[in-house]
C-alpha cells in the first residue's frame, strides 16, 4: 500500500525504513541474547529485566473493593474496582486527571501533593475517605524495585523532568504525601509499572495461559512470568522470596543504547534523538512508540518540502514546528480507505498548507504506513525474542496502548510480523488487553492482599 503511487525521491526516503525478515530476525536474536544476560546480571545488559517482586497473576476469585493510581504520562488515572470473585464481571469507576506541565518539570513535592489532592477528591466523590482501601500504584518508569512495596527511581521518562525523585522510593514520597496531605489510612499494597498492571488485567480476563504483556503507548514495553530460578541474578534465599515464580519487566526499550540499532537509524531517527531530553536512550520507544511517531512523520514531511516533492516545495512554517503532527494524525489517515483523504486534507487546512492536492496526500499516507509498519516490525522481533526465550508451546500475549487502541491497522501490523518471525512450533495468539494498567494494579492489590504480602 502507499508506496506504489508515490514520486521516486519519496520511495528512495521510504526505502530506508524497509526491515527485511533478515533483519528483523537478526534484531530479535540480539534482543534475546540481551533478554538472557539481563537475567543473568544486574549491569551490562542494555535490557536491565527487573524483578517485579509480584509472584502471582490474578485467578479470577479475588473479592472486595480495591483502589488504583496510574501516573502514565500527563495522565492521572484513578480507579475504584469491585472485584466479585468469578460470579460477576468486575466493576470500574475512574476518573482521568491531566498533569499541568509545570508539575512534571517541577519538584517531588508538588508531583506527590497533587496526586494525592486527586485522589482525595476521587474518594469524597465516592464516599470512601473513610473506607482506608487497598491501594495498587502503577508508576511507570524505570525503577529498581526492592520489595512489591517499595520502587528506587531510576530515570524519567515520557516527559517527566524531575530531579529530586532520582534515587528515591516512590511508595515512600507517596506514602508521605498521604500522610500530610490526607485522614485516609488506605495502605500502598503494590506499585508496579503499566506493563505488569496490564499483565494482570489481561490474565484475569483470558486465564492462566496469559502470562505475557506487551504496552505499545507513548513507548514500548513488556512484562511476563518467570520461574524464580530464571533470574539468576536475583538470590531469592539470601532476599526472603519463596515463590517458585515471579513477574519480569523487560525495559526493552533501552535496547539499542550500546548501538545495537545504529544500522537501521536514519538520519530522520537521529535527528529525533539529538532533539530529545535523554539523548541515546530509549530507543526502542523512539523507533515504535506513539510519543516519537508523529514527529518521524513531520520530519520526513518537512524535508520532503525542502526537496520540493511534497506541496510543490511551498514553505509550510507549522510544519517546521516540533510535534505539531501528532501521532493521532496518523491514526486518522489511516483509518481512511486507500484513496479517499477527507482526514488528509482537513490535516493539510490545519497545518496551514497554501496548496495541496491528491499527490501530496499519496505522499502523506505512505508516509504515515511505512514508519507505522516499521514500528511493529521492530515490537515483533522483540516479542517473538520474548517467546524463544519462554519455549512455551501455548501463550496469549496481552498487548494494550496508545497505538494498539487507536492506530487502525497496528494490530494487523503487528500479527503478520510475528507470523514472520515466532517459531512455528509456539502457538500465540495476541489478545487486546484495553482495560489497562489500572484495573490490574488494583488485582495486584488483591493478590497481595490475599497472599498476605
Amino acid at each position: 500500500m502507499g508506496a506504489r503511487n508515490v514520486p521516486n525521491e519519496v520511495r528512495e526516503i521510504l526505502d530506508k525504513f524497509v526491515l527485511d525478515k533478515e533483519k528483523l530476525f537478526e534484531i530479535s536474536e540480539k534482543i534475546e541474547l540481551q533478554i538472557k544476560a539481563g537475567l543473568a546480571k544486574r549491569h551490562g545488559s542494555s535490557i536491565a529485566m527487573l524483578p517485579s517482586y509480584v509472584p502471582a497473576l490474578p485467578d479470577g476469585s479475588e473479592t472486595g473493593k480495591y483502589v488504583a493510581i496510574d501516573l502514565s504520562g500527563k495522565n492521572l488515572l484513578i480507579m475504584l474496582l469491585t472485584l466479585s470473585g468469578t460470579t460477576r464481571e468486575p466493576v470500574q469507576n475512574k476518573i482521568n486527571y491531566i498533569v499541568p506541565n509545570h508539575v512534571m518539570k517541577g519538584t517531588g513535592d508538588q508531583l506527590f501533593t497533587f496526586i494525592v489532592n486527586c485522589l482525595q477528591r476521587f474518594l469524597q466523590e465516592f464516599e470512601l475517605v473513610e473506607a482506608n482501601l487497598p491501594i495498587g500504584f502503577v508508576f511507570s518508569y524505570p525503577c529498581e524495585l526492592l520489595s512489591i512495596r517499595s520502587a528506587r527511581l531510576l530515570w524519567w521518562t515520557k516527559g517527566f523532568d524531575i530531579k529530586d525523585c532520582l534515587q528515591k522510593d516512590v511508595v515512600s514520597l507517596l506514602e508521605e504525601a498521604l500522610d500530610m496531605n490526607m485522614s485516609t489510612k488506605a495502605q500502598i499494597k503494590a506499585v508496579m509499572n503499566d506493563t505488569v498492571g496490564q499483565l494482570a488485567a489481561a490474565a484475569h480476563r483470558y486465564g492462566p495461559e496469559c502470562t505475557v504483556g506487551v504496552v505499545i503507548g507513548y513507548g514500548c514495553n513488556s512484562s511476563y512470568l518467570e520461574k524464580t530460578e530464571n533470574i539468576t541474578k536475583f538470590d531469592a534465599k539470601s532476599l526472603g522470596y519463596p515463590h517458585d515464580k515471579m513477574v519480569v519487566v523487560t525495559e526493552w526499550e533501552e535496547f539499542g543504547s550500546q548501538g545495537e540499532l545504529d544500522e537501521i537509524l536514519t538520519e530522520f531517527d537521529r535527528e529525533l534523538d539529538a532533539a530529545s531530553v535523554h539523548k541515546r536512550k530509549q530507543i526502542i520507544d523512539k523507533l515504535t512508540g506513539a510519543l516519537y511517531l508523529g514527529e518521524l512523520v513531520r520530519r520526513i514531511l518537512s524535508q520532503l518540502v525542502l526537496d520540493r516533492v511534497l506541496f510543490e516545495g511551498h514553505p509550510c512554517e507549522k510544519l517546521d514546528e516540533i510535534d505539531s503532527f501528532p501521532t493521532k494524525y496518523i491514526s486518522e489517515i489511516l483509518a481512511e480507505e486507500d484513496g479517499i483523504f477527507i482526514k488528509c486534507r482537513r490535516i493539510c487546512d490545519e497545518l496551514d498548507v497554501p496548496l495541496h492536492g491528491s499527490t501530496d496526500y499519496r505522499i502523506i499516507r505512505a508516509v504515515c504506513d511505512i514508519v507505522s509498519r516499521r514500528s511493529a516490525s521492530i515490537v515483533a522481533a522483540a516479542i517473538s525474542a520474548l517467546l524463544r526465550h519462554l519455549e512455551l508451546s501455548s501463550v496469549k500475549i496481552g498487548v494494550g496502548g496508545a497505538l494498539i487502541q487507536f492506530h487502525p491497522t497496528y494490530h494487523q501490523l503487528l500479527e503478520e510480523q510475528l507470523s514472520n518471525l515466532t517459531p512455528l512450533n509456539v502457538k500465540w495468539q495476541l489478545v487486546p488487553a484495553d482495560e489497562g494498567s489500572a484495573q490490574g494494579a488494583a488485582l495486584i492489590a488483591a493478590v497481595a492482599e490475599k497472599l498476605n504480602l
